[in-house]
């Protein structure tokens, strides 16, 4: 037997060793596609937060389907309102709610839902919409309830609209999802153009392909005089980030003068973006380069990074910022306007000085404050570490 063919034998048995542990470690974890399960969604928060109904706002490019909207992408705008009332870790779970459709199609139409946003928000004493852009494999049932626990967990305060594009909700179709997510930037453009008509200031948080989804349509609002967005939230962004060819530093760079503040979410623990790297050639993906984030500040003063790598989650390290209470309450004050030195002090944040940096003068590395019985355990560590080998880069 030669050299290569051992070589070989030997890769073989490692990728076969690690392709058993990994079924074992996500084995009873999880269904990997969302349109097969019919998930409980809950706060965060045990008992004892007092959780309010959220009427939330859904803006969607999907297809009808019965009483709701179904996998297939259906080529005009869909919009509407409901109120949800999200149940806390111990507490019955209400039943889905009911949706009220809502014209969006066309200018008028689009108009007037901007104005019924904009008179929720003032009945709210506010004016401000959080506008949220869901990732790959989401159904509209599981994106929607999301959206209403994102704004539970944060306490937002003012109107909620979810952009809900045409996932399919199936793990093995990544690719079909990323040509989908694109049909959905015309849609975020016209929303957030006829919002800001309506004198709202739209937040944007966009997780994964929603961070692509927003970073391309604000590429459109850019033009505009003045920034047409207060916050640009962009958590575990599935959007190239290759040393030399860095497509997301060049998007930032250009969008981030469309919005007040930006601010970057990554963490290096997150093997879905891992999976992602590997699907696009070995090109790295931006939420998965915390390191890198510190660039990004330096090339655009509004840019704020956070290292999210300790943050509990899903067994995927993906979805951190909704089953971690870390992140929802460094999102409840990063929403409420304050710096990342701000929430340092509050304890949502650490800080670790770079480069000489002080943390008490603004610099230094930003991370999610975790504690250590918090942080991701021994199997999602050895599950990180044999990721590459399951699926390596081509």
């Amino acid at each position: 037997m030669n050299r290569v063919t051992m070589h070989r034998d030997r890769t073989a048995i490692l990728r076969n060793a690690a392709l058993a542990a990994a079924a074992l470690l996500l084995s009873g974890c999880m269904t990997l596609s969302a349109s097969l399960r019919h998930d409980d969604i809950r706060s965060v928060w045990g008992p004892g937060r007092t959780l309010p109904a959220h009427t939330v706002f859904f803006a969607t490019d999907r297809a009808p389907d019965g009483n709701g909207f179904g996998q297939n992408w259906g080529g005009v705008a869909r919009c509407g309102r409901t109120v949800v009332r999200i149940a806390n870790a111990v507490s019955d779970v209400a039943p889905d709610p009911t949706l009220e459709p809502l014209g969006c199609e066309g200018p008028a139409q689009m108009t007037a839902f901007a104005r019924a946003i904009a008179a929720d928000a003032k009945s709210r004493n506010c004016d401000r919409v959080l506008i949220i852009i869901h990732g790959f494999n989401l159904t509209f049932r599981n994106a929607m309830l999301h959206g209403a626990q994102i704004a539970t967990d944060t306490q937002w305060p003012c109107a909620t609209l979810l952009l809900n594009w045409s996932s399919e909700g199936l793990f093995n179709r990544y690719a079909a999802d990323i040509e989908r997510s694109g049909y959905a930037v015309p849609l975020l453009i016209d929303l957030v153009r006829a919002l800001d008509a309506a004198g709202l200031k739209p937040d944007l948080l966009g997780h994964s392909m929603g961070a692509r989804i927003s970073l391309s349509a604000l590429a459109a609002l850019c033009p505009e005089p003045a920034p047409i967005v207060n916050e640009l939230i962009l958590i575990a962004s599935d959007v190239g980030a290759e040393p030399g060819n860095d497509d997301f530093g060049r998007l930032l760079e250009r969008d981030a003068a469309c919005a007040r503040r930006a601010t970057l979410y990554a963490s290096d623990n997150d093997l879905a973006l891992m999976a992602s790297e590997s699907v696009h050639g070995g090109v790295p993906r931006a939420g998965q380069r915390p390191r890198q984030g510190l660039q990004y500040e330096t090339a655009s003063p509004n840019v704020d990074a956070i290292d999210a790598s300790l943050g509990p989650g899903d067994p995927s390290g993906h979805a951190y910022f909704v089953f971690a209470y870390e992140a929802l309450d460094d999102l409840m004050w990063l929403l409420h306007g304050d710096t990342m030195a701000e929430r340092a002090t509050r304890g949502t944040l650490t800080c670790t000085d770079t480069g000489g940096s002080l943390c008490a003068a603004g610099g230094g590395r930003y991370s999610l404050a975790v504690a250590p019985d918090r942080r991701p355990s021994l199997s999602q560590k050895l599950l990180r570490a044999i990721w590459p080998v399951i699926l390596p880069f081509e």
